[in-house]
């Protein structure tokens, strides 16, 4: 049972929490370990365990943001031990030791915590809210599915430079629409990413009311090249977006400040989004080539704009 914070409680908490919210936002795992051993001691001495198991599953988070899959594991396995089931933040807990077992390609793992993240109507009351979440996490499963099973299986040959990816791009960008450059995306995705794709989405799909899983995109529909294509590229965000929309960046500045020229810019996005792609081992040609063509065509504003990635616990601020 906890009790009230005393005031020097919660003024240690308000320079505590400031600190561990920048560590997380900057990706400092680090830094979020320290400042979370301070509240955790802090929290500690009134029992306050509820609150700090929402810190630690923001840290968690963090941990699998950060590939560290074993610490992310381990600490939402014991995060969900720690609380009610029927609290958010078990619900939190459980959706994203989903993601980080899809992230480990073991769908079969993952499905449990699906069915109960998707079937718990105990946490989330109100229906309109609910459904909106619903529809969020299984876009969120999907995404994760279709981002990590094109891991490691294709690599840029060669003989493709910078220079023949750029003319690539400068070609569909000139002569393809928003909508064809989603279903060309789609059709370059292979046929064992769709079945996967199609595996997760009808398997969450099913836990729904059938009220509200008619409202949604048939699974049949999700793994068209189209509806594939943008999910692909939603999937994409959560490693492009710091390379190429963080206001600081090279890539950022030349767009933003109209330093150097539309081909110049449009080069250093290629590259961005190439190497990007590359560090998690996606580095097939036709993917990064249509990727880099979506987001020059959306131009960096827009792009930064709409394709900003929100964690799980960020949406509980909103």
């Amino acid at each position: 049972m906890s009790i009230k914070l005393t005031d020097i409680q919660k003024r240690r908490l308000s320079i505590l929490k400031p600190q561990f919210e920048k560590a997380i936002f900057s990706k400092d795992l680090k830094t979020a370990k320290i400042v979370l051993n301070d509240i955790q001691s802090t929290l500690n001495l009134n029992n306050h365990s509820t609150l700090l198991a929402q810190y630690r599953n923001w840290f968690f988070e963090l941990a699998l943001d950060t590939d560290q899959y074993a610490l992310a594991e381990s600490g939402f396995i014991s995060v969900r031990r720690s609380v009610s089931k029927n609290t958010r933040i078990h619900l939190e807990a459980s959706a994203l030791l989903a993601i980080c077992y899809l992230r480990f390609s073991n769908v079969e793992k993952a499905k449990p915590l699906i069915k109960e993240v998707l079937n718990n109507n105990h946490v989330i009351k109100t229906e309109r809210t609910r459904r909106l979440f619903n529809k969020n996490i299984i876009q969120r499963f999907d995404e994760e599915v279709a981002l990590y099973s094109l891991k490691d299986k294709y690599n840029i040959k060669s003989d493709y430079t910078l220079e023949t990816l750029e003319n690539e791009v400068s070609l569909l960008v000139g002569t393809k629409t928003e909508d064809e450059l989603f279903k060309l995306l789609g059709n370059n995705v292979p046929e064992t990413t769709k079945s996967l794709l199609f595996e997760v989405d009808s398997f969450a799909k099913n836990q729904l009311p059938s009220a509200e899983r008619i409202l949604l995109t048939s699974p049949q529909d999700a793994i068209k090249d189209e509806e594939t294509g943008k999910t692909v590229f939603k999937s994409f965000k959560r490693t492009i977006y710091n390379s190429i929309c963080d206001q600081n960046s090279a890539v950022y500045k030349m767009w933003n400040d109209k330093v150097v020229g539309s081909v110049v810019n449009s080069k250093y996005i290629i590259g961005a989004v190439a190497a990007a792609l590359s560090s998690i081992s996606i580095g097939f040609h036709a993917l990064i080539v249509t990727a880099a063509a979506l987001v020059i065509r959306f131009g960096l504003d827009v792009y930064c704009e709409h394709y900003k990635p929100a964690g799980i616990m960020e949406t509980r601020k909103k």
